[in-house]
């Protein structure tokens, strides 16, 4: 995943893109770095679903514009509406099936 830092490359993600996926994530967090490669893994399956990381801890204002008050938390915007949210319990295969739904009825 690729790592972003202003609230203008966030704001543009979501608006450029009919499926986008912003993982908030923490610098020493075990779980994020676990379920970020489970999301990646899911996602290549998906090639246009844009997903970009950002570092929840370090940027602290950007994840509470988004109301991320906990790490992980995955957020899927579809035609720049908030569809989905997910945090450290993910359920990999009803995320999975989602993303597939969504897809499917996007493109």
């Amino acid at each position: 995943m690729i790592d972003i830092e202003d609230r203008n490359d966030v704001a543009n993600l979501i608006r450029d893109n009919k499926m986008s996926i912003i993982y908030f994530t923490g610098s020493a967090c075990g779980a994020c770095e676990a379920i970020k490669g489970k999301i990646e893994n899911i996602l290549n399956e998906y090639p246009k679903v844009v997903c970009r990381e950002v570092n929840g801890e370090k940027y602290i204002d950007l994840a509470a514009e988004y109301g991320v008050f906990s790490l992980p938390i995955m957020l899927l915007f579809i035609e720049g509406k908030e569809f989905l949210r997910l945090g450290r319990n993910v359920n990999l295969l009803e995320l999975k099936g989602d993303i597939e739904r969504y897809y499917n009825m996007i493109f």
